[in-house]
């Protein structure tokens, strides 16, 4: 990985992954975290903000602001993901009450600034619902090309989904806002979207025999009784739910390979077409279509994640958690 730093900034609906995705991009020695905005999506916005909040103070970051977004999605009710992530996103763990800012913007003017401020520099990564991207878009068409680059935590390309057979989640619960996001990166001297979709966060997993060699290598740094309860009581409700379902602990590392390729690309192999997403389909709503052969006659506007190196992105993962915990 290059040692220079990108100016990251995250748009999140924090649960467990998410959570594990801000640490990360608070760690990554290449990352300088310039702010985070927040979406409704596995919990409430109310509480996707607090979540943040409070796990960047555990990290030692509580300075990055904060921006709240979008409590509900543009074309639909919200539908949360509390099975997954517990009823406060952030499964078992229970975090001290973060403290309030003294002032916020708006998630939408938040990323236009940081786009227009850091033009040609900042790497734009969505870990949920892609609702504050396109509000986003459509108050600026300019910001696609303002980045540097756009990574999403979304859709199924090959693979089934996680939520209805074709759908996967953060694409689903807005389907309209994440049509308007593909439909406008892309474009000539515009970003295109960097899709991970499932075809490859569902490689990257981690269980605890990975969580106790964590603890084992973390010793006793200052911050390892915080990090490591955080990281434990989180893992083990997702755990629990793989558990009843499968038969197996584990947990899928969906939003911290999406922080991880936006720092270092190399961590996947893509591959460019154009992507739609299905709005109103009978069975299909939130699926996202990819045309690979060309038979749209579209430009590609996607670079879709079609193999990763999960093990290298493991051990970047854990080397952070190393580095977080000093």
């Amino acid at each position: 990985m290059s040692q220079q730093q990108d100016c990251l900034f995250l748009d999140v609906d924090t649960g467990i992954d998410d959570a594990f995705a801000l640490l990360y991009a608070c760690a990554a020695p290449q990352a300088r975290l310039v702010g985070v905005s927040t979406v409704v999506g596995n919990v409430s916005l109310a509480a996707a903000t607090r979540n943040t909040r409070a796990v960047l103070a555990l990290a030692g970051r509580a300075e990055v602001p904060v921006a709240p977004g979008a409590a509900v999605p543009l074309g639909a009710d919200p539908n949360d993901a509390s099975a997954i992530h517990g009823v406060t996103g952030l499964g078992h763990a229970v975090l001290p009450e973060p403290a309030e800012p003294a002032h916020a913007a708006h998630a939408v003017d938040a990323i236009i600034a940081a786009a227009r401020a850091q033009a040609g520099r900042l790497v734009l990564v969505a870990t949920g619902p892609l609702t504050n991207v396109a509000l986003a878009v459509m108050r600026e068409p300019e910001l696609p090309r303002l980045i540097k680059r756009f990574v999403i935590m979304g859709g199924a390309y090959r693979e089934h989904g996680n939520v209805t057979p074709s759908a996967e989640f953060n694409i689903w619960h807005d389907p309209e806002a994440a049509r308007i996001a593909f439909r406008a990166f892309g474009g000539p001297g515009g970003a295109p979207v960097v899709a991970i979709g499932l075809d490859v966060t569902r490689r990257t997993t981690i269980d605890g025999a990975d969580l106790d060699a964590l603890a084992a290598r973390i010793g006793d740094r200052p911050r390892e009784g915080a990090l490591m309860t955080f990281l434990r009581d989180s893992a083990r409700f997702y755990f629990e739910r793989t558990e009843r379902q499968s038969g197996q602990r584990f947990l899928v590392m969906h939003d911290p390979l999406a922080v991880a390729v936006a720092l270092d690309p190399t961590l996947v192999e893509t591959r460019r077409a154009a992507v739609d997403v299905e709005t109103s389909g009978r069975l299909t709503t939130g699926a996202t279509v990819v045309d690979w052969d060309g038979r749209w006659g579209r430009l590609p506007n996607t670079d879709v994640a079609v193999t990763v190196d999960a093990e290298r992105f493991r051990a970047a993962f854990f080397a952070a958690m190393v580095r977080l915990a000093d």
